[in-house]
């Protein structure tokens, strides 16, 4: 606080007044109008709140700032491990002059420990604010007032109030013992008066409360529950601007306990009590005060209120004979008591169940109607009352059990010679039936539904269930691949065939009423590579119950089928897999016979298809398996078919050239061979290049393609399918031909042939070691 008053260099004297000391002894008296200089020259957000503090402390009493400045400098020096010293008083601003005084003061006072010095500082609000009570207390902890006269006198101001307080008590008590509440009411709030926060004196006004017979509710406090706390309304009227202390009585608490004063001023005539405790019972007093925070005038008292909060956010669900309920309970609940009352107003008692931050009731087997449930909160008693405890205001809900359908039991499927799928369903009576494909995972049967909430029903399925007897030969449940146990023929092995009458956009497969023992048939005709689990649903009005299901498949179709030569005796199968089919079948017709072989999804992707053949012309034919060795196949699609012809492959190889004289050869010869083992290999044959790559190394790479050097040779399909058919009917022909050595790079250099032409892909290129490939 001295920083404030004090300019930095400046000295602060305090034994004969606040004054400050600046340059060589002058000296300027710290009064209000220094302080609100001060004040108004202060820009620190800190300094101005403490500033006017002090302005209105001073202005008050003209000596109180000096006495808070004494007390702030005799601790800090008896707390200082060198407090004896003139030069620790002079280290905190003060005078020199004045520091070896001061200094023995400290001394000379009582020290005091924490709980004393609480007691000391909060002393004079409590005597200012009239808390005598609090006063009293406070003051019974502080050493003896000793040589420290304006404490002496306060304390002794302080014992007359409390004993007049006593015999006001004392009065009032003996009038409320004789009969005469008025009377006593008058010496309570005359006790009041004197000392503002005595429990026996506020209690003692809401025992003598007597409330107007001709309006009870004029002039009383008004208590409302509101989230967080209790809410305080005043009565309409003007009450002249006055102040209001509000406290809270607790019923079980002792009657000589400290009141529990509500924080803030009402605003509007309204205040909220956020202390009350959870559970309890509790009165509100309001008392006015005047100007100086004396009790002034009878105060305004609130009924009894139960602090017992409702549970909140109430939910409740209906279904199929079923209700429930969820809600928030409230913190201090001991638990939550729950009544259903059923459509004829019989009620019962029902028991919730926590599950986290909520509790949860259900209730089955109920029959439709309308219900209503009331949860309340059961609050545990204080541990001074007695009784079951508080319990709160019921939160309240109306629900209806609707009718729900009749579940459908079972649902089969089985392919039909006319094309398409036959369901036959049991259950559902009553219901109208759809079949409908889930977008997700199916829900298990019997899950309860909203109507708005189901998938459209298939399309393709007929608007229509048409009862059958029993023995409908060709249906039943279905086994591999399709087939029924009636049917053992291959589901789905004709063609696709017409759809039933109806089938097509829209149908909803809706079955008015039920069947007999036979069940209820419905036609669909599935699109081509649908798999599909079509699903039962039972409707009625706005509600559904989900049903069984059956696997449903229509293959795809094997497109983009294609075959290439490995090998001789060796060609790889190509084709687009078709959708999400498991195995591929590819039957290899080569030589008059006929091969069977079956690949998986998984190993056709990352291995390919490679089947064994001869070099003699083949035919290959592929066609979609089953996805699924549950579903029933009710279309199958048309196979694909590729052939290849007679293998006929070119070799090539370089030559060296002949000699020319001792030392030196002419340019090396390329050979290219072409070999047909059928005989001659027909007219359309790619042509060969020969390309060279150099890079200036020892080791120069192979070139990668037909553009990536110089062609230093080239052969076209019509040579070599003319030196083909010169060969005496074997198929074989040899074209043998000079590189150009002009176009080639510097040696060293790579050489490699390349086929082109359209009919590259159906011939097979044999390529000569690696190392006669390269010219030094």
């Amino acid at each position: 606080m001295g920083e404030l008053v004090v300019p930095p260099g400046g000295r602060l004297r305090v034994l004969d007044g606040v004054f400050r000391v600046e340059g060589t002894g002058r000296r300027h008296h710290v009064g209000t109008g220094v302080l609100r200089a001060l004040r108004r020259d202060r820009p620190e957000p800190a300094a101005a709140p403490l500033l006017e503090r002090l302005t209105g402390i001073q202005g008050a009493d003209p000596s109180a700032l000096r006495r808070i400045l004494l007390y702030q400098l005799v601790h800090l020096l008896q707390d200082h491990p060198q407090g004896h010293l003139p030069a620790t008083a002079a280290g905190f601003g003060v005078d020199p002059a004045e520091a070896a005084a001061l200094v023995h003061a400290a001394a000379r006072r009582a020290r005091l420990d924490a709980g004393q010095r609480a007691a000391a500082e909060a002393l004079e609000d409590d005597l200012l604010g009239h808390r005598i009570r609090s006063a009293a207390a406070l003051a019974a902890v502080l050493p003896p007032a000793g040589g420290d006269r304006p404490l002496a006198a306060r304390l002794v101001e302080l014992a007359a109030r409390a004993a007049a307080a006593d015999a006001a008590l004392d009065a009032a008590r003996r009038h409320e013992e004789r009969g005469d509440p008025d009377r006593a009411r008058v010496r309570y709030e005359e006790a009041s008066a004197l000392a503002g926060d005595c429990p026996r004196a506020v209690r003692g006004l809401v025992r003598t409360h007597r409330p107007d017979a001709e309006d009870p509710g004029s002039g009383a406090l008004e208590s409302v529950l509101v989230p967080g706390g209790v809410e305080l309304r005043w009565p309409p009227g003007d009450f002249g601007g006055l102040h209001w202390r509000v406290v809270r009585l607790t019923r079980g608490e002792p009657a000589t306990a400290p009141l529990a004063e509500v924080a803030g001023r009402p605003g509007g005539g309204v205040l909220v009590d956020r202390g009350a405790g959870t559970g309890t019972e509790v009165r509100h007093v309001a008392l006015p005060l005047r100007a100086d925070g004396r009790v002034d005038g009878p105060p305004l008292i609130s009924p009894a209120l139960s602090v017992a909060p409702a549970v909140t956010e109430l939910s409740v669900d209906d279904g199929n004979g079923w209700i429930e309920a969820s809600w928030t309970p409230t913190a201090g609940a001991a638990r939550s008591e729950v009544t259903l009352t059923r459509p004829g107003g019989r009620t019962e008692e029902r028991t919730a169940v926590r599950a986290g931050l909520r509790e949860t009731l259900r209730a089955e087997g109920l029959e439709p109607g309308r219900y209503e449930l009331a949860v309340r909160a059961r609050y545990a008693p204080s541990h001074r009352a007695a009784g079951r405890g508080a319990l709160s205001a019921a939160a309240t809900a109306r629900v209806t059990v609707h009718p729900w359908p009749a579940p459908v039991l079972t649902l089969t499927a089985a392919a039909r010679d006319a094309g398409g799928v036959e369901f036959r369903r049991t259950g559902g009576e009553g219901a109208e039936v759809r079949l409908v494909e889930w977008p997700g995972d199916a829900p298990a049967d019997g899950t309860e539904l909203r109507t708005s909430d189901l998938p459209p029903p298939l399309p393709w399925t007929a608007p229509t269930w048409t009862p059958t007897p029993p023995a409908d030969a060709g249906l039943g449940r279905v086994g591999p691949h399709g087939a029924s146990p009636a049917d053992p023929s291959p589901a789905g092995a004709g063609p696709a065939g017409a759809g039933p009458a109806g089938a097509g956009p829209g149908a909803g497969g809706a079955s008015p009423g039920g069947a007999g023992a036979g069940g209820v048939v419905s036609v669909g005709l599935p699109p081509v590579g649908a798999l599909v689990t079509v699903s039962a649903v039972a409707v009625l009005g706005e509600r559904a119950l989900a049903g069984p299901g059956v696997l449903v498949e229509a293959p795809l179709p094997v497109t983009g089928l294609a075959l290439r030569r490995t090998a001789p005796e060796e060609v790889e199968v190509t084709f687009d897999w078709p959708g999400a089919t498991g195995t591929v079948t590819a039957a290899v017709t080569q030589d008059g016979r006929r091969t069977v072989f079956e690949v998986a999804r998984s190993v056709f992707l990352r291995e390919g298809l490679r089947l064994p053949v001869t070099p003699a012309a083949v035919r290959v034919d592929a066609y979609a398996a089953a996805r699924s060795a549950r579903s029933v196949l009710a279309v199958t699609a048309g196979d694909a078919r590729a052939e290849l012809p007679a293998d006929v492959a070119i070799a090539y190889e370089l030559v060296p050239g002949s000699r020319r004289g001792l030392l030196r050869r002419g340019p090396a010869v390329l050979r290219v061979t072409v070999r047909a083992p059928g005989g001659a290999p027909g007219p359309d044959l790619p042509g060969f290049v020969l390309v060279a790559r150099g890079d200036g190394g020892r080791d120069p790479q192979r070139p990668g393609g037909p553009a990536a050097g110089p062609a230093v040779c080239r052969v076209t399909g019509a040579e070599l399918a003319a030196a083909a058919a010169t060969a005496a009917g074997t198929g074989t022909g040899t074209v043998e031909r000079e590189i150009d050595t002009a176009a080639a790079p510097g040696r060293p250099y790579a050489l490699r042939g390349f086929l082109l032409g359209g009919a590259a892909a159906s011939v097979r290129l044999e390529e000569p070691p690696l190392r006669s490939l390269v010219v030094r």
